[in-house]
């Protein structure tokens, strides 16, 4: 480890990167974009490719105008009816979102121009089903969330909708606080949650209501998993979610309460989350943890626990230490019931990094198994000289940090001078580019056009030949995820760039279509912490 650390203090000498430890700007929309296409160059022909349905055509366009472009679409496609041309959609080479093409100077090398007969019918529109939903169970279902303050009941809700979400399941949460902070004001005294304060209760009773009429509305727009997040905490309010839910025909409504005996997890949730509330922003520390100490004492005069079992319900005891269920059934309750008996409350920082520079980099060809060139060592010495002087500054044992990577030999290679227990996952393999595996970009666009175009058009379902697509890759790794979510200590994760992108889309809560464009840069190492009110990242460049 001494001879590892001193070659990587000589490399950084050699580098103008940030040096080791220093963490660059959190990661945005802004810094993620990845690096564009060459831009067209006026009148020197450009590859492009029209696509209609499932038909793709390669041609070379050098035209300058709209009708050029319409006139070149005609030879490739003379079976088209003149008269029904329509607006080309393109796909924004810098944003990804798909447009109306009005200008061919937003053509760009290998783009791909769809033409439809037809714009489809609105109400036919209907979001994508998610790669580990089998679609047989198709009632709406609505959780409930259930318990006293500083019980961690916002947190699971978080997790739970960034879990479905991420299996491609339209999941979202309804916060009662949000709405009472959007519409009274945040930082309400604790009197406010007095039982006997009949004002500040009837208050609180119109914003309820209020996010329970949003959450229906949305329900009946395509949601399918709502989370009523609220504590919930008496038998008529309960009463009144199910009862309401019952009037539109959801019979599905599932109770979550969170029950927490442990003073040390209540402790450290108050000063962790609470504090980082928007309920106490910008108050004094002592005096927001002895205001929320009131608040609770408010609650708890009232609070009556589930104790009806004609109700389904779900009781988790210190987040997960114990899961009791109750009438619970069906294909997607169980999936959130297995993930909750892998949740807990310990923050520590999850650090995600590409494999060093592949011999296969070098040359921009896909997939393979290659060893690192000079560059990837160099980073591979980086890279644990980093992790040591981690564990250094957090006080963690070396015992208490695991690395995963991928059965790959170039991220096994990256991870070979940390000193610290590995283990190998087929999980994290990258993609698997089928007949396409050892090709550039470049020659896969000339040797078979109609794949290309299909990628490029659809970039999270499109399966290479023989091979897989992003939505297999969710799949394969939601095993790797649960284990993930058990861990409490940290962990770093040397993997390749389609599954280093899924799981940095689920820790961040992203869609399934952001997905395929997180730019994910080679020798860089992002560290995620989750917390109650989203992640803390930050990005390490290290060569």
């Amino acid at each position: 480890l001494h001879q590892t650390v001193t070659r990587a203090r000589d490399l950084m000498s050699y580098t103008s990167a940030n040096p080791v430890g220093q963490a660059t700007p959190p990661m945005t929309a802004a810094s993620m974009t990845a690096p564009a296409p060459k831009s067209r160059v006026q009148g020197e022909p450009v590859m492009i490719f029209f696509k209609v349905k499932d038909r793709v055509k390669k041609a070379f366009f050098s035209g300058s105008s709209l009708d050029d472009l319409n006139k070149l679409f005609l030879e490739k496609f003379p079976e088209f009816p003149k008269d029904s041309l329509r607006p080309y959609n393109i796909i924004h080479r810098e944003s990804k979102i798909q447009y109306e093409l009005d200008d061919t100077d937003d053509l760009y090398p290998t783009c791909v121009l769809e033409m439809k007969r037809s714009e489809p019918d609105e109400g036919m529109i209907r979001k994508r089903g998610g790669t580990g939903y089998t679609g047989i169970e198709r009632d709406k279902i609505v959780l409930v969330m259930v318990g006293l303050p500083a019980r961690g009941k916002t947190y699971v809700a978080r997790k739970i909708a960034r879990f479905l979400t991420w299996l491609g399941i339209p999941t979202r949460v309804f916060n009662v606080g949000e709405y009472r902070r959007n519409r009274l004001g945040a930082q309400q005294p604790h009197d406010f949650f007095d039982p006997d304060n009949t004002d500040g209760q009837k208050a609180r009773l119109h914003m309820a209501v209020a996010a329970l009429d949003d959450m229906i509305s949305w329900m009946f727009k395509g949601g399918r998993v709502s989370i009523y997040d609220a504590t919930n905490s008496t038998h008529e309010r309960r009463q009144l979610v199910l009862s309401r839910c019952s009037r539109e025909g959801i019979s599905k409504v599932i109770f979550i309460e969170s029950l927490c005996d442990s003073a040390e997890i209540i402790e450290a949730n108050i000063r962790e989350t609470k504090l980082r509330s928007p309920d106490y922003e910008k108050m004094d520390p002592e005096a927001a943890v002895r205001d929320f100490r009131e608040r609770i004492k408010h609650y708890e005069k009232a609070y009556e626990t589930i104790d009806d079992d004609r109700l389904q319900y779900i009781k988790l005891l210190d987040v997960g230490k114990k899961v009791i269920m109750n009438n619970i059934t069906g294909y997607l309750p169980g999936r959130v019931v297995f993930f909750l008996m892998n949740l807990h409350l310990s923050s520590r920082p999850i650090w995600l990094t590409r494999h060093g520079e592949s011999q296969f980099n070098a040359v921009e060809r896909i997939g393979g198994d290659p060893d690192l060139t000079q560059a990837g060592d160099n980073y591979a010495h980086l890279l644990a000289a980093w992790i040591a002087e981690q564990t250094r500054e957090m006080g963690t044992a070396g015992n208490e940090v695991t690395v995963w990577t991928s059965t790959l030999k170039r991220a096994i290679r990256t991870a070979q001078y940390i000193p610290l227990p590995k283990l190998h996952l087929r999980g994290l393999d990258e993609i698997d580019a089928g007949v396409c595996d050892g090709l550039t970009y470049q020659e896969i666009a000339e040797r078979m056009p109609e794949e290309f175009a299909a990628r490029a058009s659809d970039k999270l379902s499109y399966r290479y030949p023989r091979g897989e697509s992003y939505e297999d890759i969710i799949q394969r790794l939601e095993p790797v995820m649960l284990e993930l979510e058990r861990t409490r200590h940290p962990i770093l994760i040397v993997s390749h760039q389609a599954p280093l992108r899924c799981l940095y889309g689920y820790l961040m809560g992203l869609d399934q279509e952001e997905c395929p464009f997180i730019p994910m840069p080679l020798h860089t190492v992002i560290s995620i912490t989750p917390k109650t009110y989203g992640c803390e990242v930050k990005s390490y460049k290290l060569l």
